[in-house]
């Protein structure tokens, strides 16, 4: 992201990959990209990448680009990642000077952080369609695969096969032009979608529900360590002989540790070796990215966790305290 013009590219920047189909005035046709909880290439294919390619230059030759709104305002003043004053701090200490695309939105959300501005829920960005019901298909992204039950998008109406052609007037060809619109959607109120169903098209409202883009599992995103303290140690997931033999079911918490790195985690009296079944009073299966996960945006800085851990086959509870503050 070294130099890029950040108020051209706007993005989910925790993601896998993104492209921008633009034409030489940096107009935009549509995006590409993007992921939800699934997995890193939930919207990632060759098939849907040659077909959006397709299509792009279809709309070139009437230049038919997307027009000069909220979503795909026209270039402004440029703004590189290296003008954000904790981007500067953090690479001042690096080696190797390259910035990530998770670099950008980290560094942003510290610099709230600091200004006392930052919540937890700004690290759901570019929310999917999946958390209003509309499961796009991987390939022909602006076809709807599934309609989640008792959804807001059940609630509009919506089913499988349907085409989604505009979300707030914005057209969508592809999951990342989706989620640009769902990125600068209200927390609360209506977002109005067309579709087409066979030869007919559709104007119908998305009701959105409280906390509409919070999602399940955001341990995938980088900026998670922004939000809150993690447990200062690594862990791997005990395979099925493994839990037999301690008597762990296959649907609760257990995690050995491989590496400790925190100075809390060393006072808590964790070791390399423990077999952690509970955090916080939590032992539902997880993997070590989803502990982190939990404590980051369920905790805050120097509270104290319970964990029972399991070491020469004795269970042993022990007690967390987590740093006072974060590092900056």
């Amino acid at each position: 992201m070294n130099g890029v013009d950040l108020n051209r590219f706007p993005f989910e920047y925790d993601l896998t990959w993104m492209s921008f189909f633009q034409d030489s005035q940096g107009r935009t046709y549509a995006r590409y990209g993007g992921r939800d909880d699934t997995g890193p290439e939930s919207h990632l294919n060759q098939k849907s990448l040659v077909r959006i390619m397709k299509q792009t230059l279809e709309l070139h030759k009437t230049g038919s680009v997307q027009p000069n709104d909220r979503y795909e305002p026209a270039t402004a003043d440029p703004l590189t990642p290296e003008q954000i004053p904790t981007m500067r701090q953090m690479m001042e200490k690096r080696k190797v000077k390259c910035i990530h695309c998770h670099d950008v939105k980290s560094t942003r959300l510290k610099n709230l952080r600091l200004a006392d501005e930052f919540n937890k829920k700004m690290i759901y960005t570019y929310p999917s369609p999946s958390n209003l019901g509309i499961n796009l298909d991987p390939v022909s992204q602006n076809q709807v695969k599934s309609v989640a039950n008792k959804s807001s998008a059940s609630s509009a109406g919506m089913k499988a096969g349907d085409i989604l052609l505009q979300m707030d007037g914005h057209r969508v060809l592809t999951f990342a032009d989706a989620t640009r619109v769902l990125e600068l959607t209200p927390e609360t109120g209506d977002l109005a979608v067309q579709i087409q169903r066979g030869g007919t098209t559709i104007d119908t409202i998305l009701k959105l529900p409280v906390n509409w883009r919070i999602s399940q599992d955001p341990s995938w995103r980088e900026s998670t360590h922004v939000a809150g303290p993690n447990s200062g140690f690594w862990a791997v997931e005990l395979n099925e002989q493994q839990r037999k033999n301690l008597n762990i079911p296959s649907d609760q918490l257990a995690l050995r540790a491989t590496a400790i790195w925190g100075a809390w985690t060393k006072k808590a009296g964790i070791r390399h070796g423990d077999i952690v079944v509970s955090i916080d009073g939590l032992n539902a299966d997880m993997g070590i990215k989803q502990l982190q996960t939990y404590l980051q945006m369920n905790k805050t800085w120097g509270e104290t966790v319970p964990i029972l851990v399991i070491r020469n086959g004795k269970r042993m509870k022990l007690s967390m305290k987590l740093p006072p503050q974060p590092k900056q």
